[in-house]
């Protein structure tokens, strides 16, 4: 009922499933506190951002409907660039990677679909924080470690919150060789209705993937997860 939907009010739910009020109101209450659910700023409820991605990361069959989905855009952006494409998901304080297609120019470092990667560090991980809602994404950078892998990694909350806040308004996310040093990212959040259920994410070295060629692959990259979003 919410997940097809942008959102009900409380009255609605109630007239849906047929349910007296207090019943309802004990419902919805206990899915919120679950975070099951959410309510927007126009006081509707909507499947929130949390259970979006623990259904897509935790049950197979919806995982293999997401790859059939979106391997060919994803392949399609490894082709036109000749680099590592990837595709990720959200797994506690970690970044699963679900799909990978190796480019043409793929360096013998590439990950591989199960590989898992430090959030505050990586492209698609930044990405899919900087997207979840408020208070689940203070719960969760609470919870990491923020170790130093590179001399580029962020190690501060206060300016990992700030550099969230900026893939929020741009809407795309970078990795400046935080992860692994000589390899850039660039990512972009995927969208099932308006919640961001994955990311996906351009990776190579930082002589190829530079930054006065981000504007060309950033489009690219935003295009690509634009495109697998609306197959969903």
């Amino acid at each position: 009922m919410l997940i097809d939907s942008p959102g009900l009010t409380a009255q609605e739910i109630i007239e849906k499933l047929q349910l007296n009020q207090s019943t309802a109101y004990r419902l919805i209450s206990t899915l919120e506190q679950n975070r099951f659910i959410a309510k927007n700023s126009g006081s509707r409820y909507a499947v929130s951002d949390v259970f979006i991605s623990r259904l897509f990361a935790n049950y197979p069959q919806k995982q293999d409907y997401f790859r059939w989905r979106s391997v060919s855009h994803l392949d399609q952006l490894s082709r036109e660039t000749g680099e590592t494409a990837y595709i990720g998901m959200l797994q506690g304080t970690e970044m699963m990677i679900t799909q990978a297609v190796p480019g043409k120019y793929a360096t013998r470092t590439h990950h591989e679909s199960g590989d898992r990667l430090p959030l505050h560090a990586d492209a698609i991980g930044k990405c899919l924080l900087a997207f979840q809602e408020r208070e689940e994404q203070s719960r969760i950078i609470e919870q990491l470690s923020l170790e130093k892998l590179t001399e580029h990694s962020i190690t501060s909350r206060e300016l990992f919150r700030e550099e969230l806040e900026r893939i929020r308004q741009n809407g795309y996310s970078l990795d400046n060789e935080e992860g692994e040093i000589g390899v850039r990212c660039i990512g972009a959040p995927i969208r099932k209705g308006d919640q961001v259920i994955a990311a996906i994410a351009l990776s190579g070295p930082s002589n190829r993937l530079c930054r006065d060629k981000d504007p060309v692959h950033i489009r690219m990259v935003k295009d690509c997860a634009r495109a697998i979003s609306e197959t969903l």
